[in-house]
């Protein structure tokens, strides 16, 4: 009979590093990727209204900046109107349709109305019907 051991088994440690380190990277991961989103799009300072409050089922086919000094914006690259345009027929044809293209345009308040005007009546020469402003809501509400 041995007298210095225990009678006991010996119980298994349960070891919580490898459940901290998955969190810890799917954290990060989730920080990440929500900032891509971000990244793409102009410094603009939006109409101030309350806009809709629901969101669109599918992204829009493009985000298009138009500043405050009349520039166009395409995930921060300035383009040309007409760039931008065959970029617009272009899709059109891709997707069978121009009721298959949306697009969010994304004005700053200080922008001149007849930019984004004349920017809806090409759009319309198109087909194009599917298109929204992005605003702030005055509130702050999201």
């Amino acid at each position: 009979m041995k007298l210095g051991q225990s009678q006991r088994e010996r119980v298994g440690r349960f070891d919580l590093t490898p459940m901290i380190d998955v969190t810890l990277q799917l954290i990060i991961f989730f920080m990440f990727t929500s900032q891509l989103g971000q990244v793409a799009h102009t410094q603009v300072d939006l109409p101030l209204e309350p806009g809709e409050k629901t969101v669109a089922d599918t992204p829009p086919s493009f985000v298009i900046d138009l500043t405050g000094d009349g520039r166009l914006m395409l995930e921060t690259r300035p383009i040309s109107r007409a760039h931008f345009l065959r970029l617009v027929d272009q899709e059109i044809a891709r997707t069978g349709g121009a009721d298959n293209v949306s697009i969010l345009v994304r004005p700053d308040r200080n922008a001149r109305a007849q930019l984004l005007n004349a920017l809806a009546l090409e759009l319309r020469e198109r087909g194009v019907r599917r298109w929204k402003i992005a605003t702030t809501d005055p509130a702050g509400r999201p």
